[in-house]
């Protein structure tokens, strides 16, 4: 199917926030595939947010949409309706700050897209999973194709590597830096995809069980969550902290027993899947600045990477969702289960609890 249209709306447009990474790759071009890809004869619509009068925010964004209105033929709407009208693919997407679009603006959106249409929510579909479920449910009324997820869960891989299909798994652990309920975020949706190649695909959560502080070390030593696993994660990083930022020497964090003592108030996630799968989500601020994972198979190997993501203000990894979309777009084939999302809402209730 070819895009004609694709609205965008947005809780703000500020530069290198994903409302600017994902509007500038379909409104004036992405790298794809060896080359600058830009659909021809797309429409772009937006419609903003209003924030509040006389603030930067709202200056900053009048003059980067109106500098796309007149270099790139961009199309602002002052009502939501307006900006739906016809587009064969809608995205919507949360301030930079927040984990979800507000349900009262996503309810209003799938209920006044068009029928049919694609539409994709950047975030979180919604932080608990009654309101989750009442949302797939109007999409589903109205035979919307939904996805919803981050840059995270499609950036870059290093090495490239994945989790052979059908692969039994027994632990999965994942290092992410940053405020709650952001970085959580970002570690389920960047651990999901991976983990979801095992051996019956997608299972639902059993439990979830928080740690804070010295609760984080005490559950590894007690094997709660696995050391070596951390070791595998954190030998993926190339941002690791302490000494090798002060002389740039080679450390083994966890073999020295670094992590503990740069850890700055240290979170951790212990889920426990029904197929008997444990994930583990490590929050740890100063030990390293970049998001790696380590998956261990039941036959004892283990799979590990960086999620990389490119430097701001570019954020190239958006050069990757946006290519998936593109897809998703054309296709209205979506490129993960909606389960997952509702996984996402899931965990994401307990955390902003």
């Amino acid at each position: 199917m070819a895009l004609r249209k694709i609205a965008f709306v947005l809780e703000e447009f500020i530069v290198s926030a994903p409302s600017q990474q994902l509007l500038d790759r379909f409104l004036i071009g992405y790298l794809r595939d060896g080359e600058f890809r830009r659909i021809p004869n797309l429409g772009i619509a937006v419609w903003l947010a209003p924030a509040a009068e006389n603030s930067t925010a709202l200056a900053d964004a009048t003059t980067g949409l109106a500098v796309r209105q007149r270099d790139f033929k961009l199309v602002s709407h002052s009502n939501v309706t307006d900006a739906l009208k016809d587009a064969e693919a809608v995205v919507a997407i949360a301030a930079r700050d927040r984990v979800s679009v507000g349900e009262d603006l996503l309810k209003n959106v799938l209920e006044q897209a068009p029928i049919g249409a694609a539409c994709f929510v950047h975030g979180c579909l919604a932080t608990n999973l009654a309101s989750a479920q009442r949302l797939v449910s109007i999409a589903a009324a109205r035979k919307l194709a939904v996805a919803v997820a981050t840059s995270v869960s499609t950036t870059f891989r290093l090495p490239e590597v994945d989790v052979a299909a059908n692969t039994p798994l027994a632990e999965a652990l994942i290092v992410v830096q940053g405020p709650r309920p952001l970085a959580e975020l970002s570690a389920i949706d960047g651990l999901l995809p991976v983990v979801a190649r095992r051996k019956g695909g997608e299972s639902r959560l059993r439990s979830v069980r928080r740690l804070q502080g010295r609760e984080v070390w005490r559950a590894g030593d007690k094997g709660e969550w696995s050391w070596p696993l951390l070791s595998a994660a954190i030998s993926r990083s190339n941002t690791t902290q302490g000494d090798p930022v002060r002389d740039g020497r080679t450390q083994d964090l966890v073999g020295l027993g670094l992590v503990r003592k740069l850890a700055r108030d240290p979170r951790g996630w212990i889920i426990e899947h029904t197929d008997g799968l444990r994930s583990t989500i490590l929050v740890l601020d100063g030990v390293v600045a970049d998001i790696n994972f380590a998956v261990r198979s039941r036959d004892g190997s283990i799979t590990s990477a960086q999620l990389y993501r490119p430097p701001a203000p570019n954020r190239a990894e958006f050069d990757r969702l946006a290519a998936v979309l593109e897809d998703f777009f054309t296709t209205r084939s979506a490129p993960w289960p909606i389960e997952r999302s509702l996984l996402v809402s899931q965990f994401m209730q307990i955390v902003t609890a």
